[in-house]
């Protein structure tokens, strides 16, 4: 059996057993960052011992004291055996004693060894669940080990390619875990453990140093505690030689050495080796395995919600299906399906991952946007889906696929090909010949939308996605910061880094243009260099020459700490000089332009760089001279710093162009709201604009605001309108495809 036929059942546990262990390797890495500490602790409170050593006597006399006081578990020395650690649950007896004064610092009251519990919660969940905890150590080998065959190391600047990097550069650290973990398990590597004397009765710990006194030199004594049996351990430090040290076993007669040590294994898995830096290494490696938990798993949240089920229109006769892997499928699936009902078809939008076979029976034909992922994979969404499949389940089905790859790698458009094949196999016959994407997918989709008009005759009025533009030179005229950073105070450090570097950026041509709010500037840094998509926040009624656009600086900083920008973005604010001429290309898109009817009421909401297209919807109604009621809802991370536009925005309020403005500042202490939570908030309002007003509603953003605004929205109709859950989920989903909802959203 080849690799590639086992690789799709590898994935599948590779992601199900970290998700359903995802509590207890949580546990595990953070209970070992803690201990990662104790190393570092311990040679903090270590130190040159005072020239005649431990004073023993001292010692033995105080320990009499606090053995007729009440039961204590160890004591070690500390500050340089100048005081005594005890460790009680009586605070009379527990905390640290002064060995030459005797004074006694109480531990804190109700206070907890850290230590102590996290080594409890490493090992056994501090339920003894030793097995748990064993088994979950060999499955987090097994699935570490198994990452880097699962997908080749090609770095991209998202969640999954950082969870890829770290998986692949750091293995030979973070392996150091779990490989020592199930070392210790199976006993390998670990010294064999000596007989253990017996005792008739428990020894004390003074008897136990009267006993060791005679064959030990105490002076280097580092602690002492209880030990199986009602024996007790004495740890001795090394002498001047660096021998002489370690564990010995004290009986009430004799001394027997724990010989062997703890082991190199051990020794490793704890961070023991090398004290502090040991420490600090696998502290290191527990970062490492909390990112690789985190960031796998957020990955795998959001393509589940990316791919959730939309419902279906009642009567549509036309399935418009995506397989997305980061949103671009999705995001032309639904152009096609906008532009379908546009032109009167009775078409409906849905992840194919969502459906079951028989729900695609039922239509007459099935227009699929598939993306690749990995080396020509089908998208994670779609292959339970496709495992589904039964010869003839979806005999009589017609289909046309478009599939979107990237020819720089082995297997181009392999994941369209492979849910193509899969859905012929089903029963399905091809109504259109299969269309591949390269990278840019806008001319591809446009000749894939051309062939499903030809040679099936639909009506499809394309909304955002026209046949790519002929170059354009701009010059860059102008670049003004938007964020606060650049005027909080001085600029402090703390202000650049509350603020998200924004700017706005005017591009001016050298005649006039047509171009409306939300239409498309393509950008490159450079030749034959993959272009950037902003959104134009200007209108040519207004200037037909000047083209405004809010630019992120996308930044981050590599490996080496290295601070690194987006190829674009960066190029726009850091590279490119003022004045400076850039090709661009200028795309319509009907599909997020303002209405034709400046009367028209709209509300507007935006997150972040989310506000691109707004101002320009604004400067085109207050140009038109009748503008509508408009609302903006936007919301960023703090006033302060991230209130983009924000004079612009309050005149436009002053003088009524815009007629009501919430904002939502989610990392404020005032505040702590995002854009759904103000909607939601003025619920009895929103209806009102929404129902009553017949209000269209843009949504400009990030994906995942975009589907909770859109939530919101049906959470309203529910509260304020009546209707049943899945009725308002139903309604919204109308609402998007009649145009009356548009969303125009970015990963």
């Amino acid at each position: 059996m080849s690799f590639a036929a086992i690789r799709p059942a590898l994935i599948f546990l590779h992601r199900w057993i970290a998700l359903i262990l995802l509590p207890i390797f949580l546990v595990i890495i953070v209970t070992g960052a803690v201990l990662s500490f104790r190393p570092i602790v311990n040679s903090a409170q270590q130190g040159p011992r005072p020239g005649g050593g431990v004073d023993v006597a001292a010692v033995t006399a105080l320990l009499g004291k606090l053995e007729a006081a009440g039961p204590f578990g160890g004591v070690s020395l500390v500050d340089g055996g100048r005081t005594l650690s005890v460790m009680s649950q009586d605070p009379q007896i527990g905390g640290r004693w002064d060995l030459a004064s005797g004074d006694h610092s109480p531990a804190p009251a109700g206070g907890v060894d850290i230590f102590r519990t996290a080594e409890g919660l490493h090992k056994s969940l501090l339920l003894s669940l030793n097995i748990v905890v064993e088994v979950a150590s060999f499955l987090m080998l097994a699935i570490m080990i198994a990452g880097p065959f699962l997908t080749w190391l090609r770095f991209r600047n998202s969640l999954i390619g950082w969870h890829t990097a770290i998986g692949w550069l750091l293995l030979p650290i973070t392996l150091t875990s779990p490989v020592t973990a199930v070392m210790l398990t199976l006993s390998i590597g670990t010294p064999a453990r000596p007989e253990m004397p017996r005792v008739k009765r428990p020894v004390a710990i003074t008897q136990a140093l009267a006993t060791a006194g005679r064959e030990l030199d105490l002076t280097r004594l580092a602690g002492a505690r209880r030990f199986r049996g009602g024996t007790v351990i004495l740890q001795l430090a090394p002498d001047a030689t660096g021998s002489n040290g370690g564990n010995y076993v004290v009986t009430d007669t004799a001394v027997t050495p724990l010989v062997g040590g703890p082991g190199l294994v051990k020794q490793i898995h704890e961070g023991t080796w090398g004290g502090v830096w040991s420490g600090l290494l696998n502290f290191g490696i527990s970062l490492a395995l909390l990112a690789l938990t985190v960031t796998g798993t957020v990955s795998w949240v959001r393509r589940w919600r990316r791919n959730r089920a939309r419902p279906m229109a009642a009567g549509a006769d036309i399935l418009v299906a995506h397989a997305s892997q980061t949103g671009t499928a999705a995001r032309l699936a639904a152009v096609a399906c906008e532009g379908l009902v546009a032109g009167g078809e009775k078409a409906t939008l849905a992840p194919l991952g969502a459906l079951k076979p028989e729900d695609i029976a039922r239509f007459r034909l099935v227009l699929l946007v598939a993306a690749t992922t990995g080396e020509g994979e089908m998208p994670d969404g779609v292959r339970a889906f496709a495992r589904r499949l039964k010869p003839e389940s979806l005999a009589g089905a017609r289909l046309a696929v478009l599939a979107l790859g990237d020819r720089s790698y082995a297997h181009f458009c392999g994941g369209g090909h492979r849910l193509r094949d899969a859905l012929v196999a089903a029963g399905a016959t091809e109504a259109v010949a299969l269309h591949e994407a390269d990278r840019d997918p806008s001319a591809a989709f446009v000749g894939w939308i051309d062939a499903v008009r030809a040679e099936l005759g639909l009506k499809c009025e394309v909304a955002g996605l026209a046949p790519l533009s002929p170059p354009l030179p701009l010059r860059i005229a102008a670049r003004e910061r938007l964020d606060g950073a650049a005027t909080v105070g001085a600029a402090t450090d703390d202000a650049r880094a509350a603020s998200r570097e924004t700017w706005r950026i005017l591009l001016e041509g050298t005649q006039d243009l047509s171009f409306r709010p939300g239409d498309l500037v393509r950008l490159a840094a450079g030749p034959d260099e993959r272009p950037r998509s902003y959104s134009v926040g200007s209108s040519s009624v207004v200037d037909p020459r000047s083209i405004e656009l809010t630019v992120r600086l996308h930044e981050w900083s590599d490996a080496d700490g290295t601070r690194r920008f987006g190829r674009v973005s960066g190029f726009l604010v850091r590279e490119a000089a003022a004045g400076a001429v850039v090709e661009a290309r200028l795309d319509p898109h009907p599909g997020f332009n303002p209405p034709a009817d400046a009367a028209q009421p709209i509300v507007m909401i935006g997150a972040g760089s989310g506000i691109a297209p707004f101002p320009g919807f604004i400067a085109e109604r207050r140009a038109s001279g009748r503008a509508g009621p408009a609302w903006l809802i936007f919301g960023n991370r703090h006033r302060d710093t991230d209130f983009l536009w924000r004079s612009f925005i309050e005149a436009a309020l002053a003088d009524g162009s815009l007629t009501r403005l919430d904002t939502a500042f989610s990392r404020d202490a005032d505040d702590g709201r995002r854009v759904q939570d103000r909607l939601m908030e003025n619920a009895a309002l929103a209806f009102e604009w929404l129902v009553e007003r017949k209000a269209i509603v843009y949504i400009c953003g990030r994906r995942a605001m975009a589907g909770a605004v859109q939530e919101a929205i049906a959470a309203i109709l529910t509260r304020e309108g009546g209707l049943k859950g899945e009725a308002a989920r139903d309604e919204v989903a109308r609402w998007i495809s009649e145009g009356r909802i548009r969303v125009d959203t970015f990963d």
